[in-house]
């Protein structure tokens, strides 16, 4: 596989979400550091470099990785490591540093293993829909696999070691991507995610901590590992999670019930300015494009050979944006180039039912 070929290629979970559309897809990472070197921020470059390499050459005796990629962050452009984050490969903090950073993609892209971010290493496993158990069966079987070729840092008393405190014990953070513009149009979101953080859960938006909920994304996922075993937080997480999908289907019942008029004006404003926009934001185009793939779930919405709503939502994005265009641009060129790209992708599409 090349970089090109990945690029080319879907994100590895569109289309499988569930039918409504609400729980996107399912993630998690594992941090992990090697026995004998320090973290990352105070190892060399020197010993960064070693263990890049090092790791390197053993997930080529993988063989979820030894048709993949093994991209040394260096020998990227800046818009090359964005393009990883944009495609939740990649973390931010990963994608700005390219020193002596690395980052493996399967084959198959389900899985990727960063190298020396704030940990030496960070294994993910990403599938669409909600799929933790098999997310983290396959999460199990790689990082034993890995296990048995390296030492990891690990405490009898509080178990894997980690630069940050909060991922000390197992070093897991399971997340699921929801999509839930009902209850942000409900004006219950606010309410909901408070009650998330007393629960010790995270709330983030597109691109992880610190990111905003552009386009009504939001990701649920565990705050502390320590003193907890794996089955026991995602079986938390699992149950948070289809407590909210519950949630979010009845606050969109409500909407058809009570708003039903106001509900169509917003899917249909949404439908008219992407496929007249002559200026389009990044924000406005996700949260635009939220609401196209709203009316699509609740089936106020059908197109004849519609494209992926998932697909357009990453590739409205600056990185991905600027590689259609073939250049670089700036922001404001970006936000006419968007717009363009917008309304030739919704020309063509022929209603099979209407509002």
């Amino acid at each position: 596989m090349t970089f090109e070929d990945l690029m080319q290629g879907p994100c590895a979970w569109y289309g499988q979400e569930d039918s409504e559309g609400i729980a996107i897809s399912s993630r998690i990472r594992l941090a992990r550091n090697i026995d004998g070197y320090p973290f990352p921020a105070r190892a060399s470059k020197e010993q960064r470099l070693e263990l890049r390499e090092q790791i390197g050459e053993l997930l080529q005796e993988d063989e979820r990785f030894a048709e993949g990629l093994y991209l040394r962050l260096d020998e990227l452009s800046a818009s090359e490591r964005m393009l990883l984050v944009e495609r939740s490969l990649s973390s931010p903090e990963h994608g700005e540093e390219s020193h002596e950073g690395a980052l493996a993609v399967s084959t198959d892209t389900h899985d990727a293993v960063m190298v020396n971010e704030e940990d030496h290493l960070r294994l993910q496993v990403l599938r669409g829909g909600l799929s933790l158990k098999e997310v983290w069966e396959e999460m199990a079987r790689l990082d034993d696999a890995l296990e048995q070729r390296v030492n990891y840092a690990f405490s009898a008393k509080y178990g894997y070691l980690t630069c940050c405190p909060s991922n000390t014990g197992t070093g897991l953070r399971a997340g699921v991507m929801l999509h839930l513009p009902g209850l942000a149009l409900m004006e219950e979101i606010r309410s909901v995610l408070r009650g998330l953080g007393k629960l010790g859960l995270a709330v983030r938006g597109l691109d992880g901590e610190g990111s905003d909920a552009d386009g009504f994304l939001y990701q649920i996922s565990n705050q502390m590992t320590l003193g907890r075993d794996e089955e026991s937080l995602l079986a938390d997480i699992q149950d948070v999670v289809e407590e909210l999908v519950e949630h979010e289907r009845n606050a969109r019942l409500r909407l058809e019930e009570q708003r039903p008029a106001w509900l169509r004006d917003r899917v249909g404003r949404a439908v008219g300015i992407l496929k007249n926009a002559w200026v389009l934001p990044s924000k406005e185009a996700l949260d635009l494009l939220a609401m196209l793939r709203l009316g699509m779930g609740m089936g106020l919405l059908e197109w004849e050979h519609a494209p992926s709503v998932e697909q357009m939502m990453v590739e409205v994005r600056p990185a991905h944006l600027q590689r259609l265009a073939g250049r670089s641009l700036e922001v404001e060129e970006r936000d006419r180039f968007r717009a363009q790209w917008m309304r030739s992708k919704l020309a063509d599409l022929k209603k099979g039912s209407t509002l």
